[in-house]
């Protein structure tokens, strides 16, 4: 004899608290491409929601499961293992089958693979391609993906005014990341309008969800009092927060004000200070910036050496801007023996990563 329907009925709320609340946490919307239609008649219970909502007595309960949903989650499951095994093809195969049956989840997984080359070769045309299909899907971190692809111009011509509406749609919904991209473009007044109070919103947003490096700008935003009164125990208590989390973006931009007098009065010494931190957490983009105040003396007396150690630094762990200005030494013989080889290779790589003269003063880096 079947559940009477007016006891389904509160479980089918809680139902519906439980997967707004994990759709909250994890950023992934429970969403199929096709029927847009999110799978509220499931009770899904997963040990980290329970501990997060202090559940720990909640069981599943399964009132009308599609037995697809299981198995999708099982198939993801596996793909998450074959990349941690380096079984590439397995992962790509898997990945493809999910999102060419309508799993939004899958999709985006597949794009951000084609977008930065993991286990699949580089390809922004299809990263863009399957990127939409989970924006078309409802999925907000697959909005803050493209609107990195537009941004750059990669896989899609170049478009800031699309990419900030899709960021400011992400944050919206509640995308950390896409929530601190736009404090920075708030804080740098770049592609919008400068607002220091609306960075300040949005970095609080985005630190909610335990983000680092948003952490680390709401510290130096309340050292400085910019968009907030200054408080500097709320500063202390939240570079601490930053740190556990991690935070060498955050510090790296945090040494851009500094450099370029964002807010606060230029100071090369701070900015020298900030982008030193950043770059022995890891920041690439901190070490090509070192390597840019050595050769040109800002701040610093100019030492070719220490900016070529930092340049090679910074083009092994990624930067596409070190990697265009290495080349650029490769090709002159600069410092370097002359190695056109090298040269064209570092300046190809620099263009897949979608380096252009400009690309290092309006994007948000990834």
């Amino acid at each position: 004899m079947g559940t009477p329907l007016n006891y389904l009925e509160p479980l089918k709320s809680v139902v519906g608290a439980l997967i707004q609340e994990m759709e909250r946490r994890t950023n992934v919307q429970l969403l199929y491409i096709e029927k847009k239609k999110p799978l509220r008649s499931t009770i899904v219970v997963i040990d980290s929601i329970a501990n997060h909502l202090t559940l720990s007595l909640v069981l599943v309960l399964v009132l009308c499961t599609p037995p697809s949903l299981a198995r999708e989650v099982g198939e993801l499951r596996k793909a998450e293992v074959a990349f941690e095994a380096k079984r590439y093809a397995e992962a790509e195969q898997i990945l493809l089958r999910l999102a060419g049956g309508g799993n939004a989840r899958a999709a985006r997984i597949l794009g951000n693979c084609y977008m930065n080359g993991r286990g699949v070769p580089l390809d922004y045309s299809k990263a863009r391609a399957w990127i939409e299909k989970a924006v078309a899907a409802g999925q907000p971190g697959a909005m803050d993906d493209l609107a990195w692809l537009l941004d750059s111009g990669l896989g899609v011509p170049q478009n800031h005014k699309l990419a900030m509406s899709y960021r400011e749609r992400a944050a919206g919904l509640g995308n950390p990341d896409a929530q601190f991209s736009m404090g920075l473009h708030c804080m740098r007044g770049t592609n919008t309008k400068q607002d220091f109070s609306r960075a300040f919103k949005y970095f609080q947003s985005s630190a909610k969800s335990g983000i680092g490096n948003a952490e680390c700008l709401l510290a130096h935003m309340y050292e400085n009092g910019m968009g907030v009164s200054k408080n500097q125990q709320s500063a202390a208590a939240l570079m601490k927060s930053a740190k556990s989390h991690g935070c060498s973006g955050g510090e790296y931009e945090i040494g851009r004000t500094y450099l370029r007098g964002l807010g606060i009065p230029k100071d090369y010494g701070k900015a020298h200070l900030w982008f030193t931190q950043a770059a022995a957490d890891g920041s690439a983009h901190a070490m090509n910036d070192l390597a840019m105040m050595y050769f040109h003396g800002v701040g610093v007396k100019i030492d070719d050496k220490k900016a070529l150690e930092w340049e090679l630094k910074a083009e092994r762990n990624g930067c596409p801007t070190a990697k265009f200005n290495l080349a650029e030494r490769y090709r002159d013989g600069y410092g370097v023996p002359k190695d056109l080889k090298k040269a064209r290779l570092l300046f190809d790589e620099a263009a897949k990563l979608g380096y252009t003269v400009t690309e290092d003063v309006n994007r948000v880096h990834r």
